[in-house]
This record gives structure tokens, sequence and C-alpha cells, in this order.
């Protein structure tokens, strides 16, 4: 039997996929409130997508709004 995953506040990177580019987080999964970030050192804010409310898809297609990842971009000023 496989042993379940057990997630580690802190040690687990956040993994959020950026939903125009697709690259992800490489931060610590508690870097909220500071904005995502990808290695190649592009930032981000982002929110659950209020087109699919971040299931990912609209109907029976992938969302048009967060390409299926289930969020959208915010911008900060």
């Amino acid at each position: 039997m496989d042993e379940p995953v057990r997630r580690r506040i802190g040690q687990d990177l956040c993994r959020r996929r950026h939903a125009v580019t697709g690259v992800e987080c490489h931060l610590p999964d508690t870097h909220y409130p500071r904005p995502h970030q990808a290695l190649d050192g592009e930032c981000w804010h982002d929110g659950l997508c209020d087109k699919c409310r971040g299931g990912g898809t609209w109907g029976s297609t992938t969302c048009d709004r967060c390409n299926g990842v289930g969020f959208t971009l915010i911008a900060v000023d």
C-alpha cells in the first residue's frame, strides 16, 4: 500500500503555474504574500479564476482565461 503524501509546511515548494507562460513557482509554499517567482526571475501575483472557479475547464474545454491552471494573473500597482 502506498504511503499518503504528507505536506511539510515551509519545506514543500509552491509549484503554482503561471497562467500564461506555464512556468512554476520555485518558492517555499509559505511565501505568501510575496509574489510567485520562477527560476528565471519572473514574478507574478494571481488569484482563483473567476470564469472556471479554479477548475481549469469551462464546459468541456480548457478554460481560455486561465489556460487550465485555475488561476488568473492579478495586476498589483
